[in-house]
């Protein structure tokens, strides 16, 4: 854990990883840096060479300092984007700020074709929605945008923001993932329904293993002791999520196999 770290979660193994994504049929992975390590990637690219090329990963990096051989070994091991990660901190960027955070990033990544994954609040990402377009990099928002509690997200701006980014640039991608997170946000399966009807190719399911709880849940609220992983039912959202795309095989291929294939650069021989 870095010494700025929010919250210390428990050791999480890659053989326990694997085999939780083997029960539920899943034999490719991609592996999120965890926040609490900062820059330090070593765990991740461990990882990454261990699964030989059935992993792919999202790494933390400062763009002012990291080589580009830094950055081609990142690549070499299976690393195929960034993350901007505001919601663990409860950081909040002004307009300005965005552009000169993800412009910075997308210039170091453009050449590598990575991602920039981005991990904060919905009604930040009207302040976001204007400099996208200019990046020319895939942009993925975490956890269904992250909307916010007190009312359905299809009334939030930072909603239809994310919504005509999703229908109008073939470059943003969001995450069926960390429902657990957002139970109490009323009326999100309206939301869910509204994504993949939306973007059906710019949507992808991941499972948030292993369901840190992040700052809010530090026992005693010291972030300093080892927290517990919460225990969704990660069976059941899967459930819901076949009963948001209707039952629709075609779009169910599409969330779980083709969309994250193509974004985390996988191969045919992969």
């Amino acid at each position: 854990m870095c010494d700025y770290s929010p919250f210390n979660p428990k050791q999480a193994t890659l053989d326990q990883a694997l085999a939780f994504e083997s029960d539920l049929g899943i034999d490719h992975v991609c592996i999120i840096g965890a926040s609490v390590f900062g820059t330090d990637n070593a765990c991740l690219v461990d990882a990454l060479r261990r699964l030989k090329g059935k992993g792919r990963g999202i790494a933390y990096i400062d763009p002012a300092s990291i080589t580009e051989a830094e950055l081609d070994e990142l690549h070499s091991v299976g690393v195929r984007g960034i993350r901007v990660n505001l919601w663990t901190r409860s950081l909040v960027y002004k307009p300005e700020n965005w552009a000169m955070v993800l412009s910075s990033y997308a210039e170091r990544l453009r050449r590598l074709d990575w991602v920039i994954q981005i991990y904060t609040s919905m009604d930040q990402i009207p302040s976001i929605a204007s400099i996208i377009p200019t990046l020319g990099v895939k942009v993925v928002f975490d956890h269904l945008g992250c909307p916010d509690r007190a009312s359905p997200p299809v009334s939030q701006p930072g909603c239809r923001a994310l919504y005509g980014l999703l229908a109008e640039n073939k470059n943003v991608y969001i995450k069926l993932s960390g429902f657990y997170r957002l139970s109490k946000v009323p009326e999100l399966d309206q939301h869910m329904r509204k994504l993949v009807e939306i973007a059906p190719t710019q949507v992808v399911w991941a499972s948030d293993w292993p369901h840190t709880g992040g700052a809010t849940r530090n026992p005693g609220g010291d972030r300093t002791v080892e927290q517990d992983f919460m225990t969704p039912d990660i069976p059941k959202f899967i459930r819901d999520c076949i009963g948001w795309c209707r039952g629709d095989e075609a779009l169910m291929r599409k969330i779980w196999v083709e969309n994250p294939r193509k974004l985390w650069d996988y191969h045919d021989s992969d």
